[in-house]
Formats: structure tokens, sequence, C-alpha cells
């Protein structure tokens, strides 16, 4: 039986562009959670009087990107805090980057809708960042 290529997902990068028109990601510091993004397609009902069996048909419809959360380690004021809240602030779609621990890249534009930092009483600060992915995703092999 062949070993596993199993991998963890210690390494992994979130950057977002600074602004619209950057060219690099800058990398948000001290994510520890992240759940990408859940591409789903809508199901368009396709039934007609000769449906076979008299069972519902289906076809296709267009493909919703979903959302993309992540969680960081949160220290009111720094940077990863600036560059979160002044994409959020721009009510538009930005471009980032998730770099798989193996190189492995998705990049999509994320339109950041929500910042919830949290503040217990015996435990670190955090942060839960909420966006929605506006069009495709891009997936490229490692570059090298």
């Amino acid at each position: 039986m062949p070993a596993t290529t199993a991998i963890t997902g210690l390494g992994i990068k979130f950057g977002i562009k600074a602004t619209a028109n950057a060219t690099t990601y800058t990398d948000v510091a001290e994510v520890f959670d992240i759940t990408p993004p859940q591409e789903m397609d809508d199901e368009i009902e396709a039934t007609h009087y000769q449906s076979p069996d008299g069972f519902k048909e289906f076809i296709g419809g267009l493909t919703d990107p979903g959302e993309c959360t992540f969680s960081l380690n949160y220290v009111p004021g720094n940077s990863a805090e600036q560059l979160i809240l002044a994409t959020k602030t721009t009510r538009k779609a930005r471009g980032v980057r998730l770099t798989w621990p193996n190189g492995y890249t998705w990049t999509f534009d994320l339109l950041i809708r929500g910042f919830q930092p949290t503040a217990p009483l015996n435990d670190r600060l955090t942060a839960e960042v909420t966006g929605r992915v506006s069009g495709s995703i891009a997936r490229a092999a490692a570059s090298v």
C-alpha cells in the first residue's frame, strides 16, 4: 500500500492586495483558521410532462463562488486590522491569494463583508473576517 500524501495546513498564507491596483499581495499576519470558498452550481428545474417515471429533472445553472472566512490573532490597530478594514471600507471586491503549504495557489476577488473581533477574559483576542467571492477562482501550481 502506498504511503499517504496528506499534508497539514501549517504554512498557509492569506494575502490581500493593499490597493485595487496593487500587483503584489500583503500577507495577513497570524491567520490560524481559513474556510476557503465552496463553489456551488445553481440548479434549474427542467421537469416536463414526460419526465421519466414522474421524477424531477435538473440542469446546471450559474456557479456561485461562495464565501471565504478566516480567523486571526487580533491586535487592535495593527497592520492586519488596518489592511482588512481599509479593504472593507471600499465596499468593493479586492484581489486575495490563498497559498497552500505546497505552493499551490487560489486567487480570487473577495468582498469583505464582516469583521468580528472577540475579547474573551482569559484567552487571546481573535477576529473573524467574512467575505463573498466575486467571480471565478484561479488555481495554479507553485511557480518555480
